[in-house]
């Protein structure tokens, strides 16, 4: 076999095959990075979920240092401002929501009387019909199943309450440190763009910033206007524990599109004690607040700050949830939002610029390829 000869001089068959070590290295690396990042998934959700605390205090910490006030020192007090308001209202919450929980220990004998003259008129009901007895085994089987999975949940709260304080910890320093160096980290990141695209790449930093900026403070607003509506919705309709629910209610807005049906399983669970009645007054009153955000609510407080289609937020959701769980569903929309810049900066311009260059090459062959114009011969 002779050497292949490109002109250059004769090439060894080491350095033919040189491109497809160079290319099996690159796919074994693509793996290793791949592994790499899903044993560090939970290490890149601290640091998103920290990006988002830090767009969210950039702004009023930028409003402080015209004070002369250092960034550092602003950041901080707008922590301790932001956890005394969280104090301040926890210690008007704490109160009512133990008043409830004690109330609810003293009624679970009646609950407990209730549901036990559910079981009796269940019992008489599948002795008249012998079929409901496979329905009794699978409701056995999901009793065993949640009781398995409450006990090991308390095995491991300790656990997770550490690992959950370590995290928020965490994510209070990496935010400070976020904010306090954005210019130098930003311009880390633009030196390793080409100089003649710094200025759009600088553009969409600075988009993907506002926009997870806006994220926190809108979706604050929406979980306290939600949960007032439900706890005076409640309260008028005489439910029991409407300030405990109310909460619920309210966290349930974390998580976009799914939450508030998780948050409703409780709502209706306590309404289903006092009758079906209540429960379509419940349902009824639920529905109508989450029309009332969705139509009113939200687009007043969020406006157009994410500019996000409702698809997309559905469809980010399921995979952020499917993927790092409740966590990831709280991150999804903000991690789409961002993604929709890069495409709508970077990937359409890029694909529209193809696109003129292709038309103007079409232009100019079309031209060249046109018969020249006579000209009439000088009489």
């Amino acid at each position: 076999m002779m050497p292949v000869n490109d002109g250059r001089g004769a090439r060894s068959p080491i350095q033919q095959a040189l491109p497809i070590y160079y290319a099996l290295l690159l796919a074994i690396l693509t793996v290793v990075g791949i592994m790499v990042l899903v044993q560090l998934q939970h290490v890149l959700l601290i640091i998103f979920i920290s990006v988002l605390f830090a767009a969210t205090l950039a702004q009023p910490a930028e409003f402080l240092t015209r004070f002369g006030i250092p960034r550092l020192a602003a950041v901080l007090l707008i922590y301790l401002t932001a956890g005394a308001v969280i104090g301040v209202i926890g210690w008007f919450v704490v109160f009512p929501v133990l008043t409830e929980i004690s109330d609810l220990g003293s009624e679970l004998p009646d609950y407990a009387d209730r549901l036990e003259g559910a079981r009796r008129a269940y019992e008489e009901l599948s002795e008249e019909y012998p079929q409901l007895e496979s329905f009794d085994d699978e409701f056995r089987e999901i009793g065993a199943r949640i009781s398995n999975s409450a006990g090991d949940m308390l095995i491991g709260l300790p656990t997770r309450i550490a690992r959950l304080a370590f995290d928020a910890l965490s994510v209070f320093f990496i935010s400070i440190l976020l904010v306090t160096n954005r210019e130098r980290i930003r311009d880390l990141m633009l030196s390793m763009v080409h100089p003649a695209h710094r200025d759009r790449w600088e553009n969409v930093l600075t988009a993907i910033w506002t926009r997870l900026g806006h994220f926190l403070l809108a979706k604050f607003i929406v979980m306290v206007i939600v949960g007032t509506l439900a706890f005076v919705g409640l309260f008028f309709l005489g439910v029991r524990f409407p300030f405990l629910l109310a909460i619920i209610v309210a966290a349930g807005q974390i998580i976009p599109r799914i939450g508030p049906w998780f948050a409703r399983i409780p709502l209706i669970g306590v309404a289903a004690l006092e009758g079906v009645e209540m429960v379509v007054y419940v349902m009824l009153l639920s529905v109508f607040i989450e029309n009332l955000k969705g139509y009113l609510i939200s687009p007043i407080v969020e406006g157009d700050r994410l500019n996000i289609h409702p698809l997309l937020v559905f469809v980010s959701v399921l995979i952020g949830g499917s993927l790092l769980g409740v966590a990831g569903a709280f991150i999804a929309v903000p991690a789409a939002a961002a993604i929709q810049v890069v495409f709508e900066e970077v990937v359409v311009p890029w694909r529209n610029g193809h696109f003129i260059d292709a038309e103007d090459s079409a232009s100019e062959a079309v031209t060249d390829g046109a018969p020249a114009t006579q000209q009439p011969e000088a009489g």
